[in-house]
């Protein structure tokens, strides 16, 4: 199965990666701390923008982060994004509905492959409470997409994880470190893959 990890921020089938866009692999709660804003949206329709960019209006049906000139560009209900695959472009579904995260320039809302998209019918329960509130506590950690081990007490590290990027939350523990949360979700989601791992070597 195809992973977000393995498939370079794979935007929920509904985005192409190009041979020219590169984006590094980033948990979703590094998505959400490092974003001007992230909202959930219904796409209305698309229409192309101005010089090379193309723009969607978007219904804002929540947003769960916004820097007060995230919260003017918002306004409209329009997001604008590179109009070629080669750019970073993304492509969205009308009348879908995603969780975006995106950045403000010149109180315009862009949005991009390399940011998180993803349709919102298909974010995990954990994921959704992580956007709603969790991540927001968790900003003061670092997630690390690596394969090594850190001693830092403000680091987590997911080793390319599909579980801990679907149900982990990086927080303080009671003294101060930060560590994935404990949830039922990610427990049988990493015993289910130590089974399937089990099951492959025999």
């Amino acid at each position: 199965m195809l992973t977000r990890w393995l498939a370079l921020a794979l935007v929920a089938a509904s985005c192409h990666v190009a041979d020219a866009c590169s984006c590094s692999l980033d948990h979703p709660q590094s998505h959400y701390c490092n974003s001007d804003f992230v909202i959930v949206g219904r796409v209305q329709k698309t229409y192309r923008g101005r010089d090379f960019y193309h723009a969607y209006k978007v219904k804002i049906r929540n947003i769960f982060k916004a820097t007060p000139k995230a919260a003017l560009a918002l306004k409209s209900g329009r997001l604008l994004t590179p109009s070629q695959d080669s750019l970073c472009g993304v492509s969205l579904q009308p009348r879908e509905t995603y969780v975006i995260t995106g950045h403000v320039s010149r109180l315009e809302a862009h949005i991009h492959l390399c940011d998180y998209i993803a349709k919102w019918r298909e974010v995990t329960p954990r994921q959704r409470k992580g956007f709603r509130l969790l991540y927001k506590q968790g900003c003061t950690c670092k997630v690390h997409m690596t394969r090594r081990r850190t001693k830092s007490p403000n680091t987590c590290v997911t080793n390319y994880d599909e579980c801990y990027e679907r149900h982990g939350v990086c927080l303080h523990d009671r003294e101060r470190r930060c560590r994935w949360t404990r949830a039922p979700a990610l427990t049988r989601c990493l015993q289910s893959q130590q089974f399937n791992s089990t099951m492959t070597m025999t």
